[in-house]
């Protein structure tokens, strides 16, 4: 099968031609499975799900250039993000408004089987709960992510599946397939569930159907 390098919000990736990315125009898509809606009693994740004072801007030096990306505090002292935006960086900061905090690359530890890193000792302030159940097929959610413009921005969806992510163009061994879209720079956001609790992490979208994929948080590495 050919190969192609594009970039998702700004980083490498290697997908196989027909599978959609966040750059290019697919000619094939997967399917998707039937979404079982959650029961309507549930209590939907809005737009004011997430608390967007947690969520910061990542800026990335590296060999390869300057990279962007999103990043979002954690109640247990973390600072979840992805690591195709800090790997082989010399400079690291997480910036809100016109505050920028600069990083040590030592303290990112990172995932690079499911692309997502923690750094710790960076910065206080307002901050989210880890989940302590998992999301479900047909939960609502919240997302939030910060785009080019540099604003902070969150649309809702719904969780569609939980799945390989190889059938999408990235090799995340298990990520969420969720039904809202996002753009480029909301890679390290956060997806909140109708609580406002943290339960993955954005690391990408497919662009003919217009969903995203996210990793469950459970594997963001800890001290």
């Amino acid at each position: 099968m050919q190969m192609l390098v594009g970039s998702v919000f700004g980083f490498l990736f290697v997908v196989a031609i027909g599978v959609a990315s966040a750059d290019d125009t697919p000619t094939s898509k997967p399917a998707l499975p039937e979404i079982e809606l959650a029961p309507a009693v549930v209590v939907a994740a809005g737009v004011d799900s997430i608390d967007t004072n947690a969520v910061t801007r990542l800026t990335a030096q590296s060999p390869a250039g300057s990279q962007i990306g999103t990043a979002f505090r954690l109640d247990d002292g973390r600072v979840a993000t992805v690591t195709h935006a800090v790997l082989d960086a010399t400079e690291l900061s997480l910036s809100g408004g016109a505050t920028r905090i600069p990083v040590e690359p030592t303290n990112v530890l990172s995932s690079r089987l499911h692309d997502v890193s923690a750094i710790v000792n960076a910065t206080t302030g307002p901050s989210m709960r880890i989940a302590e159940e998992p999301g479900e097929i047909g939960d609502s959610v919240a997302l939030g992510g910060i785009p080019l413009n540099n604003r902070i921005d969150v649309v809702t969806g719904t969780i569609i599946d939980r799945t390989d992510g190889v059938g999408y163009g990235i090799g995340r061994p298990d990520v969420y397939v969720l039904s809202a879209e996002v753009a480029v720079g909301w890679s390290g956001g956060p997806v909140v569930n109708a609580s406002g609790e943290v339960i993955a992490i954005i690391v990408g979208s497919e662009q003919v159907t217009g969903v995203t994929l996210a990793v469950p948080i459970e594997y963001l590495p800890e001290p």
